[in-house]
């Protein structure tokens, strides 16, 4: 069972391979850890309203997931 389980999410800018969300779980073996972290990961970018602002180097922009 999950004993503690914990996220954050950064808002604001963000560089090509900066950490965007951090994940901590507590559970009494690894494999029930990494499971709630998948879960966790997935319930989040299924239920969270989340847009990205892309940036490119040739000036253009896009939104993704609005």
């Amino acid at each position: 069972p999950v004993r503690a389980l914990a996220a954050v999410h950064r808002v604001g800018d963000l560089e090509v391979g900066d950490l965007a969300v951090v994940v901590a779980v507590s559970c009494p073996h690894r494999a029930e850890a990494f499971d709630a972290c998948r879960t966790l990961i997935d319930d989040l970018k299924h239920e969270v309203p989340i847009w990205k602002h892309q940036t490119f180097s040739d000036g253009s922009e896009e939104w993704v997931g609005v």
